[in-house]
């Protein structure tokens, strides 16, 4: 078989299997319940300014459902280092409910980027709290994030989703 025939094949099997795997994931997403919160905040030019703030508003529905909050960090391979520190907070009306500063690991010792991701984009999940929680009905909370690096403009971070979703019973 000729070189350029046994590789219109290979492509042709990539692009199968490429789409089984994306319908079989549409599949599983399909099954679970909506995220409570999905926020995206992208950075322009993948830069991150040491005095730019990430803001999630919410107003929760149902008291009665613990929430499992998460957040995810995209970066390029470029990115400098193999961490980032973040100092994020919880208000209500009612003051601060949660605060906290969390190293996030994105690379381990040997330099090798953890989480998931093809090329150079990687993703990162780090859980936000220590578990799920019940938020108070008629309250409006307000999650802020800022990194804690010591770039005053952090490059490498494309951005951050802030995830909240209903714990199965």
């Amino acid at each position: 078989m000729p070189f350029l025939a046994q590789k219109h094949m290979k492509t042709a099997e990539n692009r199968l299997v490429l789409g089984l795997f994306s319908l079989f994931f549409l599949f599983l997403q399909s099954c679970s319940a909506p995220p409570v919160l999905d926020e995206l905040n992208t950075f322009e030019n993948n830069r991150w300014h040491m005095d730019s703030t990430i803001t999630v508003e919410w107003a929760p529905q149902d008291a009665e459902t613990p929430v499992f909050m998460g957040m995810y960090v995209r970066h390029l391979s470029d990115y400098p280092y193999n961490n980032l520190y973040l100092f994020r907070t919880i208000r209500s009306s009612q003051g601060v409910e949660y605060s906290d500063t969390v190293n996030i690991a994105l690379a381990d010792d040997l330099g090798r980027w953890n989480g998931t991701g093809m090329s150079t984009l990687k993703t990162v999940f780090a859980p936000i709290g220590g578990g799920a929680v019940r938020f108070r009905d008629n309250e409006r909370y307000t999650l802020t994030m800022v990194h804690g690096m010591r770039d005053t403009v952090l490059t490498g971070i494309q951005d951050i989703i802030v995830k909240f979703e209903q714990v199965e019973d």
